[in-house]
């Protein structure tokens, strides 16, 4: 997995100006990527050890151009999706919630409780 993600984020460099633009962004999907449950900046950059203020100046005041690695992650998907054995998966994922205070809740099934409960479900 972490040579996939390597491979992937390499695919990328091209799209950056600066090395060290492809560095943090290849840090910041790891963080993303990461089992840590947040996945702000912050709480990121302290579970994988990266200095906090780098980070954030990577997503904040970092100039890259967001349309080049979008349409190279397009490409990527169009290939993938090409290929005769393509398939498309698309499930729920239900969120416990209690309360008034959240649209759309309601007792039905929850995956993450493996029960009926009130919960929000997204796909």
């Amino acid at each position: 997995m972490v040579t996939d993600l390597a491979a992937y984020a390499d695919y990328f460099l091209p799209d950056f100006s600066r090395k060290d633009q492809a560095l943090w962004s290849h840090r910041y999907l790891q963080g993303l990527l990461s089992n840590h449950p947040r996945k702000s900046i912050e709480p990121m950059a302290l579970a994988h050890g990266f200095p906090i203020r780098s980070l954030q100046a990577f997503i904040g005041e970092s100039p890259w151009r967001t349309a080049p690695l979008v349409h190279r992650h397009q490409l990527l998907v169009a290939q993938t999706l090409g290929e005769e054995d393509a398939a498309i998966l698309v499930d729920e994922s239900g969120m416990p919630k209690q309360g008034v205070h959240s649209a759309a809740v309601a007792p039905q099934y929850c995956g993450a409780l493996g029960k009926v409960a009130n919960c929000q479900v997204g796909v």
